[in-house]
This record gives C-alpha cells, sequence and structure tokens, in this order.
C-alpha cells in the first residue's frame, strides 16, 4: 500500500504528487463518506447483515476491477457489488459501499489503484449505488412477465432511444461544444449551450416516453400484450447488447486492434504474454456485415427463450443498468475531462483516442465513451447481480433489510 502520490505538490511540481484542489476534494469525499455512514445507520438500511456484505462487495469490485483495468477492457465491471449492496440492503448502503470502494482501490497497489485517478470517481459510485437501491424499490428484479408496471419500463426504453437518436442528430449536425476552451467567456458561452441542449435531448426523452407510456404501452394486470411486447423487447435490447460488445471487441479500431505485443511508445508490451492480437480486429464491411448477423442470430435465440415462462423478466433488469448507466456517464464525463484530460489509464481510454481521431474535443471524446461504456458496464453489471440474486435461497436475500425487493410478487 503505497500512499506517496498523497503529498502535496510544491510549485512546479507535477508528478509523484498531488494538487491542494484534488486534495481537498479527496477530504470532501471522505467526509460524505461518513454522512453516508450516518445516514445509513440511522435508517434501516444498516444491519448485521449488511455490515457484513459491505466488505464483500468492496472486494468485489475491487478484484474485477482491477482485472478488467489490467486487461484494459473498454468496460469496468467495478460496482457489482455496488449494486448488489443497493438491491438488498437500500439505497444509502449502495452508496457508501461505491464511495469507500474507489477509496480504499485508490490506496491499493493493483491495477487502478496507488493513485488519485479512481477514487476521483467515488461521486459516480455512490450515485450507482442510490440509483441500484431506487430502482429495486420499482420492483425491477422483482417483475413478473404479465405485471402491468412493465409497460413503463417499455416506455422508459422507447424514452432512451428517442434522446439517443436526438443525440446522434444534434451530434452530426450541430456538433456540441468544448466544455473546456482557453477563453473563459467562450467557456460560459458554451457551456450554457449545452445544457440547453442536454435539456432539449432530455425533454424529448421525457415526453417520448410519456406519451407511449400513456398509450401504446399502458397496460391492465394480465393484459395479453404485456408478454409479447416483452419478449419483443428483449429481442432487441439483446441485438444491441451483443452489436455493441462484439464491435467494441473487433471493430478495425476496437479492442483486439489495440493488442498488438508493442506499446505506443514502441516498447514491448506484456498484455496477454506480448501477445500480437490485431488480427481479430476484422475491416469492414465484412466485421460490420458479420457482427450484425451475430448478434441478429443470438437476438432470435433469446426471443424464443424469453418467450418461455419469467424468462423476459431480464428486460426491466437491462433498463435499469440502461439508465443508470447513462447518469454514470453524464457524472463521469466531465470528471475524466476536466481532472484527467480524458485519459485515466484504463482500458477506455483507448474509445477516447478513437473519438478523439474522429474530429471530437476531450470533452466530447469522453461524454462519447461514457455513453459507449457505461450503459454497456452497468447493464452486465445489473445481469450478473441478478443471476447471483437468483442463485441465492430466498431465506438469504430476506436476512438483509430490502431484500423483499428481490422476491417475485
Amino acid at each position: 500500500m503505497s500512499l506517496s502520490w498523497l503529498t502535496v505538490c510544491a510549485a512546479g511540481q507535477t508528478q509523484d504528487c498531488i494538487p491542494a484542489i484534488q486534495l481537498a476534494y479527496l477530504a470532501g469525499l471522505i467526509a460524505a463518506a461518513v454522512l453516508l455512514a450516518i445516514i445509513a445507520i440511522r435508517s434501516r438500511d444498516f444491519s448485521t447483515a449488511t455490515i457484513a456484505l459491505i466488505p464483500v462487495a468492496i472486494a468485489i469490485n475491487v478484484a474485477i476491477g482491477s482485472l478488467t483495468t489490467a486487461l484494459r477492457l473498454p468496460v469496468y465491471l467495478d460496482s457489482i457489488g455496488t449494486v448488489l449492496v443497493g438491491v438488498v440492503a437500500g439505497p444509502w448502503a449502495g452508496a457508501l459501499t461505491g464511495i469507500l470502494a474507489n477509496l480504499i482501490w485508490s490506496i491499493l497497489p493493483v491495477p487502478g489503484g496507488a493513485g488519485p485517478t479512481i477514487a476521483f470517481f467515488a461521486p459516480v459510485a455512490g450515485v450507482i449505488g442510490l440509483m441500484a437501491g431506487f430502482w429495486a424499490s420499482r420492483g425491477v428484479f422483482r417483475l413478473r412477465t404479465d405485471d402491468s408496471r412493465v409497460g413503463q419500463f417499455l416506455a422508459l426504453a422507447a424514452g432512451v432511444a428517442s434522446a439517443g437518436i436526438a443525440l446522434l442528430v444534434v451530434q452530426n449536425t450541430i456538433g456540441l461544444p468544448e466544455l473546456f476552451p482557453d477563453d473563459p467567456n467562450q467557456a460560459i458561452a458554451n457551456q450554457a449551450q449545452f445544457a440547453l441542449m442536454g435539456t432539449a435531448i432530455a425533454i424529448i426523452g421525457i415526453v417520448v416516453a410519456w406519451l407511449t407510456g400513456r398509450t401504446v404501452f399502458r397496460f391492465e394486470p394480465n393484459d395479453r400484450p404485456i408478454r409479447a411486447d416483452l419478449t419483443a423487447a428483449t429481442g432487441i435490447a439483446t441485438f444491441v447488447l451483443v452489436f455493441t460488445i462484439l464491435r467494441l471487441l473487433f471493430s478495425p479500431k476496437g479492442y483486439f486492434s489495440t493488442v498488438t505485443g508493442v506499446k505506443p511508445d514502441g516498447t514491448p508490451d506484456s498484455l496477454f504474454g506480448g501477445a500480437n492480437l490485431s488480427g481479430l480486429a476484422i475491416p469492414d464491411s465484412v466485421g460490420l456485415i458479420g457482427v450484425a448477423v451475430v448478434a441478429l442470430l443470438v437476438a432470435a435465440g433469446a426471443w424464443a427463450w424469453a418467450r418461455r415462462g419469467e424468462n423476459a423478466r431480464f428486460f426491466p433488469v437491462w433498463i435499469g443498468g440502461l439508465t443508470t448507466g447513462l447518469v454514470a456517464a453524464a457524472i463521469s464525463a466531465p470528471i475524466s475531462a476536466g481532472a484527467f484530460g480524458g485519459v485515466t489509464g484504463g482500458g477506455t481510454d483507448a474509445l477516447v483516442a478513437l473519438f478523439r481521431t474522429l474530429g471530437l474535443n476531450v470533452f466530447q471524446s469522453a461524454f462519447a465513451q461514457g455513453l459507449t461504456s457505461d450503459p454497456l458496464d452497468k447493464t452486465i453489471s445489473y445481469t450478473i447481480v441478478f443471476l447471483i440474486l437468483g442463485a441465492l435461497p430466498l431465506t438469504v436475500r430476506t436476512m438483509f433489510s430490502r431484500g423483499e425487493a428481490t422476491v417475485a410478487d
């Protein structure tokens, strides 16, 4: 365990130290963790079982997060424990777990640790825990396929899709402004413009979700369309999920294109024993078509599988993960761009570099990376937690203060 990076930078010093303002930020995070602990203790979230689970959850976060960092994967998977605690023990316990995990990870001599980077994203981890508790209370982990509340999640999915389309239209026409230009006056103008754009896009998503929730997806209990629509949504979501994962891995500028056995500075790379796996990056248009075909076949299988029993229950879980990832991206992008210039030392740096080559500025690249990695990452994390909960006996789940949120109605 090394704390040498906590040395306050002297005048002109930039290496092996931390600026005073950043140290104050970290001190604020520690104070926030103490405040969350007090809130959780005073709520019904904290119990003996929760106190025992939090260290395990932190260990899960650090272990899996360190592994993905070492492998330079374009996802994090460092919030599985946070989501688990948030679901079974409530939002305050989940937020505390996320913040503590990042702070503890930052001082450990493991990939991603021994430095301030991961600690700076502790607020993001806290919000993930809060949202996990919120979505659990909304029934994400307990809905059956004949529940009329399914319509709310289908409407939310429609709203998110509409907002995503609006964002793409804006990016390819007007473009997103640079939030941190050198000119202070221009920075204020750009930030106001970005806030206006973001608000307009959010309003589009909210309106579409509200309209579809009041019309197309307004169900009564046991309505026949519920299962059919949920099954179709599962197939579509599977296609998007598989297509995104495969493109991140096998596209011409995807993950495997960066595993060349040589670092950018020309020195040997020890990743995978120095193996050159860049041949797995399939050129377009063959790669694009191949990925689409594979995703379509998997989606067809998922659709057939979702038609049986309660298998389609995965879809609300995915929507919970998707929306959590979108919020995480919105919070983490300014931190990544403002504090680290978009470069955090993880596998997602390759995505930031890719978006930079496409002409996006630092903030735009960090934001685009977040919108790519975070929703996918949190969707996978929520799915893993759902599977973990399904494997646990009912008596174990209900030991925790919010365990009933995981029991199907």
